[in-house]
């Protein structure tokens, strides 16, 4: 899994004297690399240097309005489930080593842990000025009938585009911001989603690009932040918890010092049983420990909204942070990133997580209203547009 920050000489189709825009393909394994392995009596795995073929004889890729292709494959390949912050500092610095001799890039990897990899990148990367797209298929490209072929066509195009310049995963017939993406779906084409903001494009006849969603350009040269503090535990709660294992598990984590965050799944809008008095105070120890614990939502859609109950308003006594309508994808990544930074203290963290750093979280202010809203509070937001 070792790089010396890659920077290739050689494009996978000869110059044609064309002047076109040129995409770097790092590919790092899954389903989309499948084919048929001979070690193994034929049955189907990741094979090194199958894509790099496949796509040498891809006509599409001749074609006068696609991008120049160079395609660099790791090896060996990696598992997306045994992917971790290193492995995303790997493509992140490769990414930096060649950035200014690519119009952009293309992750390709297995769909598992797709959308960490491409939200923890989105974080990573700041002030990328040019396209990371993320991409793989849920059928590998050798197969007769696939995803593949279109969804790698479909990231080339996106990622030699100059519209959107930011960290996307592309799948099935959208392009999504990264960091407000989650694999939804294990054997449908139409693998991720977006659940609270809209894709960043749909293709059909014609690529529909969401202009209004598209982040302000950057603002400087590209930074990259390669260390993740991952320190955090996610628990998502269930009728009839036990506080004395959440008192447990946060104790050990204090004394170890192998816990710095905690992420909560609670019910609704962040909702918790309005009889476990103890559970908050467990709450209010963590904080004051420094462990920083957040508050997010079981639901696929909607947001957290602490002040709207009573049992809101003690989680926010304790000191319990908001997730807003992140992702869980988001989440972790984000506390990863800013704990990583190593410059910011737990407070800080704790403000910044209702800050949209890269468009991953919307502002309170453009939130939809709450139940029983009046009917101004609900006009007063209505077509606005936010990041």
């Amino acid at each position: 899994k070792s790089s010396a920050y890659y920077i290739p000489q050689v494009a996978l189709h000869a110059e044609d004297g064309r002047n076109r825009k040129k995409v770097l393909v790092l590919c790092t394994g899954g389903t989309l690399t499948m084919a048929p392995d001979p070690a193994q009596d034929g049955a189907l795995a990741p094979v090194e240097g199958a894509v790099t073929a496949y796509m040498r004889d891809m006509r599409e890729l001749h074609a006068e309005k696609m991008p120049e292709v160079v395609a660099h494959e790791y090896s060996p390949f990696f598992d997306s489930s045994d992917m971790g912050p290193s492995d995303w500092a790997l493509i992140a610095n490769d990414i930096k080593a060649n950035y200014l001799h690519f119009d952009g890039f293309v992750v390709l990897m297995g769909t598992d842990t797709m959308a960490y990899a491409a939200t923890a990148l989105s974080f990573m990367l700041e002030n990328l000025g040019k396209p990371v797209v993320f991409t793989g298929s849920q059928i590998p490209l050798c197969e007769p009938y696939n995803d593949a072929r279109r969804n790698l066509i479909m990231a080339l195009i996106f990622a030699s585009r100059d519209t959107i310049n930011e960290v996307s995963i592309f799948f099935h017939d959208r392009l999504l911001r990264a960091c407000r993406s989650t694999k939804v779906n294990t054997h449908r084409l139409l693998a991720f989603d977006s659940p609270n903001l809209d894709p960043l494009a749909k293709i059909g006849i014609t690529i529909d690009e969401n202009e209004h969603l598209v982040l302000p350009p950057a603002r400087g040269a590209l930074r990259v932040h390669a260390t993740m503090d991952t320190r955090l535990l996610t628990i998502r709660l269930v009728p009839g918890f036990d506080d004395g294992i959440m008192r447990q598990t946060i104790q050990a984590g204090h004394e170890s010092g192998s816990l710095r965050a905690l992420v909560l799944q609670m019910y609704g809008t962040g909702n918790i049983p309005s009889v476990k008095e103890d559970f908050i105070q467990v709450l209010a120890d963590a904080h004051d420990k420094g462990i920083l614990v957040i508050a997010s939502t079981q639901c696929f859609t909607g947001s957290v909204m602490m002040g709207l109950y009573a049992t809101g308003q003690a989680l926010k006594s304790a000191g319990v942070v908001s997730a807003s309508d992140m992702t869980l994808e988001a989440i972790s990544c984000k506390c990863a990133y800013l704990f990583g930074r190593g410059d910011l203290k737990a407070a800080e963290v704790a403000n910044l997580m209702g800050v949209s750093l890269r468009g991953e979280v919307t502002p309170p202010e453009a939130l939809s209203p709450p139940p029983l809203s009046s009917a101004y509070q609900r006009a007063s937001r209505k077509g606005k547009k936010y990041y």
